[in-house]
């Protein structure tokens, strides 16, 4: 919960996750990325997941395709071999790590103060992690680069 910054509105909390999103993608991928209306595919995930504790208690999710993470993972590090590749899941978790660090860094000083776990990574149906999600608030944005979409939920 963001109990150091009570006025913060959703819209705002939002705006710093778009903002930490492209500046990551722009940064360390090279690509343009941004907000989209559209879902992500139904099916396998591979899905990171990083939580805040202190004065931010929450957890941020970074989920795609195989298909999109193993091209998340070519932009970040060159060729992959395929889907299975386990440099595809360290590039999904680094990912995550990169915007929840970024989204932290665009907070308050005072709701700034929490420490970020490692990602957690695992390959599921996007349904079961969404029910894992036990928090006050939820927001959950699609992103495209280059038309392929992700997804992101985060929960404070």
């Amino acid at each position: 919960m963001l109990a150091a910054e009570p006025h913060t509105a959703p819209e705002e909390l939002i705006s710093r996750l778009d903002s930490a999103v492209s500046e990551v993608f722009e940064t360390m991928l090279e690509r343009s990325c941004a907000p989209v209306t559209s879902q992500h595919a139904a099916g396998e995930h591979i899905t990171a997941q990083i939580q805040f504790s202190g004065a931010i208690e929450g957890l941020c999710v970074v989920y795609a395709t195989p298909q999109v993470a193993q091209l998340t993972a070519e932009a970040l590090l060159g060729p992959v071999s395929d889907t299975r590749d386990p440099m595809v899941d360290d590039a999904i978790g680094e990912l995550c790590n990169m915007i929840a660090g970024g989204w932290k860094s665009k907070l308050d000083t005072s709701a700034a103060v929490c420490l970020i776990s490692v990602p957690t990574i695992t390959r599921a149906d996007s349904a079961r992690f969404k029910d894992a999600l036990h928090t006050t608030t939820t927001f959950n944005r699609s992103y495209s680069f280059q038309g392929n979409v992700f997804g992101i939920v985060l929960g404070l």
